[in-house]
């Protein structure tokens, strides 16, 4: 299991705009599995939505792209400083929300290497809560 302090060494967010609390499986460069809590303290739901507060999709995506940031930066070369590259979000293709995600709940995200093509890759994600998937799409990412 990785914790917060080592993701934190693996990709650049920090708190608040840190989408994962934990790394439950890795798989360097093919697949990883991380976990978030979505905390009913969150100021989000304050305006999304006041009388019923959902998490935004858009979030979704952001723990997804930091998920598969912690499994390509797991397996990125350094330069010659001894920096791992960085894997920048390049394209959101084909997500789908299939139900929505209240505070409370916990994310299981899974993303997983699809292929590679260049300093492009492209990986599937997909989000659960409760055993039950509540998005999946694919993105693509470049390293920089």
């Amino acid at each position: 299991m990785i914790e917060r302090s080592e993701i934190e060494t693996m990709i650049p967010h920090r708190p608040p705009f840190l989408w994962i609390d934990r790394v439950v499986e890795l798989e360097p460069g093919v697949r990883c599995v991380a976990v978030k809590f979505i905390d009913p303290k969150d100021p989000i739901f304050a305006g999304h939505f006041p009388a019923k507060p959902i998490l935004p999709g858009v979030l979704l995506i952001e723990a997804v792209a930091q998920t598969a940031g912690v499994m390509m930066g797991s397996a990125a070369t350094q330069d010659a400083a001894g920096t791992a590259q960085l894997a920048l979000l390049a394209a959101v293709n084909r997500f789908k929300f299939l139900k929505p995600v209240t505070p409370g709940q916990q994310l299981r995200i899974e993303t997983r290497k699809l292929t590679d093509a260049g300093p492009m890759a492209y990986i599937s994600g997909t989000v659960w809560v409760d055993g039950e998937i509540v998005a999946s799409g694919e993105l693509s990412v470049v390293s920089a």
